[in-house]
């Protein structure tokens, strides 16, 4: 039977470590802000908190990582405007029947066996505890060593000095270092040593994964108790071009203490994933994940309008594209056949069949009319999800319309008859850069310090979509080419990861404007000595910079950056150093196109790749290049 279940007071509380099977609610289920990026603020948190108050939600954590007074500067005080906030929020929370959790960060800086250090954890706890807060949590992610006995004395003492002796507080929430996977001593030492009322975060067999029954036994047997789910899905901060608006799938029904989500820093527009994942907590067994996800589009939006939009927009955008954990989902899934089948015609022969071209068209026209809709309607009728998703509306508006052009393209038989759309796709190209430079500069500007440098374009459709167009364009242009020139033109622009480290086998790269470099890894890796990891860029980009962030200054004296024109000579580049940093200016003409990081001292050294890129010049792809052969 389906029940609906109120804030847990603080004895029922303690019980969350006993939870009761899959077929009935999870105990705890909501969200935790723990992500990488731009704060959803006081007004999304606020919200958020109605939404989940509507759902039967009942956990908020509030732990965003660079949020400084959660984490780097977690000994000071919050500034009375934030605390003025907290208690807002705290309002709110109560009024939706939330437990709103503030965790507390404590990377590297907490020194074992420090009396000073717990003296100014308690205060800054007591501090929070008089703003309001009676539920707190403790977090040992990406930052500082895997000491799971020094990170159970803390909790430990957390539980017997400070909630034991204040009225009202809810059981003690912690996120270990290492948060994901099974069989680690680490797990057990928790399992051993950490009170039992302490509940445990951890995102699964790998840190963004599906969650499934046989890595969930597994883990509660090495913790002593059924495991907290931080579900690193919608997330996006490890792949910041994409929005994640599909289904919720990949949840095995297990004995979880409870389940939270951790959603994208696009706050209005993570409610469609958070929609499932209420829908699947309140009842596992009768979930429906179909269902739920076109069900979810009715509830969110009153405009019917505005919902067929937001439907058709998500379906093509739901995937994360390739990215360092692996971890993909399903997108543009009612039309992957007619993509591939477009891709294979024209792999054969350069052209589209009649009945494929008719469906591209509708296809490329009812997406282009779902995202001028969004792009009419939500800066009038919902101004919040407008703002946070007008990068991706743009990007899918230029996508449709360069894909139209490029279908005009593919049926011209001249130079001459082409010029038309030739210069349609260059403004386009043109306009579509130019509304990604403006959402890059608006993220920015709402964005952490410490997190600003990290912002990227929105990239609309990227599954299948995006590599149709592309196909399409690159096709269509070539034809053109050779009828200019008489020759086949070589269109090898890609970015290439060369990498000897064996704990970053999932590394990728892009380009971004004018930056070409691997994408952020978020978590800390140990490089075994003379392990190298890095990039090789196309020989004809010119590079004028080099900048790398790996995490630890640790990294920096341990390691050199070394360059290379061909990958076989290697020269170390005279970096200056700072800090985490390793950078230097570079003359374009010495031709410089690979660089790597080696590990050249005689120990193993974390690093956590924050930037390692090359400033470019030139490339930017095929489509590009051909189009400025074309002129």
């Amino acid at each position: 039977m389906r029940t609906t279940h109120t804030i847990l007071a603080a004895a029922a509380l303690a019980l969350a470590s006993v939870p009761s099977f899959a077929a009935e609610p999870v105990p705890l289920r909501g969200v935790v802000e723990g992500y990488y990026g731009r704060p959803w603020g006081t007004e999304g948190r606020l919200s958020l908190l109605k939404f989940m108050g509507r759902l039967d939600m009942n956990v908020f954590i509030y732990g965003p990582k660079d949020d400084p007074y959660h984490h780097s500067r977690w000994r000071d005080p919050y500034p009375e405007g934030e605390m003025a906030d907290f208690r807002k929020l705290l309002v709110c929370a109560k009024e939706n029947k939330v437990t709103l959790y503030w965790a507390i960060h404590l990377g590297g800086s907490f020194s074992q066996g420090s009396e000073a250090d717990y003296a100014a954890l308690f205060k800054k706890l007591g501090l929070m505890y008089d703003a309001g807060f009676r539920a707190f949590a403790v977090f040992f992610d990406d930052f500082g060593g895997a000491d799971a006995s020094f990170h159970s004395e803390i909790c430990n003492r957390i539980v017997r000095e400070f909630l034991a002796k204040r009225d009202g507080c809810a059981p003690l929430i912690m996120c270990p270092n290492v948060y994901w996977g099974s069989g680690h001593p680490y797990h057990k030492t928790l399992g051993r040593e950490l009170d039992k009322s302490v509940m445990v975060m951890w995102t699964g067999n790998t840190i963004c994964s599906d969650i499934r029954a046989e890595h969930v036994a597994r883990i509660t047997e090495d913790l002593g108790r059924p495991p907290f789910i931080w579900w690193n899905w919608p997330v996006n901060d490890y792949c910041r071009s994409s929005l994640l608006l599909g289904r919720t799938y990949g949840l095995d029904k297990c004995r979880f203490s409870g389940v939270v989500s951790n959603p994208m820093e696009n706050c209005e527009a993570s409610k469609i994933a958070l929609y499932g994942v209420a829908k699947w907590c309140a009842d596992p067994d009768g979930f429906d994940s179909q269902k739920s996800w076109d069900e979810s589009f009715k509830r969110l939006y009153r405009d019917p309008h505005v919902a067929t939009a937001m439907r058709v927009f998500a379906e093509h955008n739901s995937d994360q594209g390739p990215n360092g954990h692996g971890y993909r989902r399903e997108e543009s899934v009612s039309v992957a056949a007619l993509c591939a089948k477009a891709r294979a015609e024209l792999d054969a022969d350069g052209t589209l069949s009649k009945d494929t071209l008719k469906d591209v068209k509708h296809l490329l026209k009812e997406v282009y009319l779902a995202a001028q809709i969004l792009d009419k309607k939500l800066p009038k009728e919902r101004y919040d999800l407008g703002w946070e998703i007008d990068g991706w509306i743009q990007d899918e508006k230029h996508l449709m319309e360069q894909g139209a052009t490029a279908l005009r393209l593919l049926g011209a038989k001249t130079l001459a008859a082409a010029a038309p759309d030739l210069a349609r796709m260059r403004k386009i190209r043109a306009l579509a850069e130019e509304d990604a430079r403006k959402h890059r500069e608006k993220f920015a500007d709402a964005t952490f310090a410490a997190d600003r440098g990290h912002v990227k374009s929105p990239k609309a459709s990227s599954r299948e979509l995006r590599p149709l167009v592309e196909k399409m364009s690159v096709t269509a242009l070539k034809k053109l080419y050779r009828l200019k020139t008489g020759r086949d033109f070589d269109s090898s622009e890609s970015i290439t990861v060369i990498s000897t480290a064996k704990s970053l086998g999932g590394l990728t790269a892009g380009r971004d404007g004018k930056y070409a470099g691997l994408s952020r890894v978020l978590e800390p890796h140990d490089v075994a000595p003379g392990e190298t990891f890095g990039i090789a860029l196309p020989k004809a980009w010119a590079t004028d910079y080099f900048h790398a962030r790996l995490g630890s200054a640790d990294a920096v004296k341990a390691g050199v950056i070394e360059v290379s024109k061909d990958g076989k000579a290697w020269t170390q580049l005279a970096t200056k150093n700072g800090g985490e940093e390793m950078q230097l200016k570079l003359d374009p003409s010495d031709g410089w196109t690979q660089a790597r990081y080696r590990n050249a001292s005689a120990k193993p050294v974390s690093v956590k790749i924050d930037l390692f890129k090359f400033d470019v010049a030139g490339g930017g792809g095929p489509i590009d290049a051909l189009l400025s052969e074309l002129k």
